[in-house]
């Protein structure tokens, strides 16, 4: 059954070691690489999140809240139905499962989290 937990948060950034010393310096997160352009960090009461390297990055578009879903196509297909529309479809992290971006009526970007122990 879907939780519909915020599961993930995600910055995107021009510089990655720019941006783990403002986030680290602010609240102490620790963070480990995940890959060249991505760092992972854990917070103390979850939920954790990355930073996700970016040519440029438009202020209000970051970051990116992820909510936990046990299948994402019905909530891309839903959101359609609701006035808002798919930004990413769904598109796999290997070996963790999914993620999709959908837009809500207004163009904002939520998140999907799809975990591969569902399919």
């Amino acid at each position: 059954m879907a939780k519909h937990a915020i599961c993930h948060i995600e910055w995107s950034s021009t510089d990655l070691e720019r941006t783990k010393t403002f986030l680290s310096g602010l609240f102490g997160w620790k963070f480990q690489s995940f890959g060249e352009d991505y760092l992972s960090f854990d917070t103390p009461q979850g939920p954790g999140g990355g930073i996700m390297k970016a040519d440029e990055v438009h202020p209000g578009e970051s970051p990116y809240v992820y909510i936990e879903v046990d299948e994402i196509e019905p909530y891309l297909e839903c959101a359609k139905e609701l006035g808002g529309g798919v930004a990413v479809p769904k598109t796999e992290i290997p070996t963790i499962g999914w993620f999709a971006h959908l837009k809500d009526p207004d163009g904002s970007v939520v998140g999907l989290f799809q975990g591969s122990k569902h399919e």
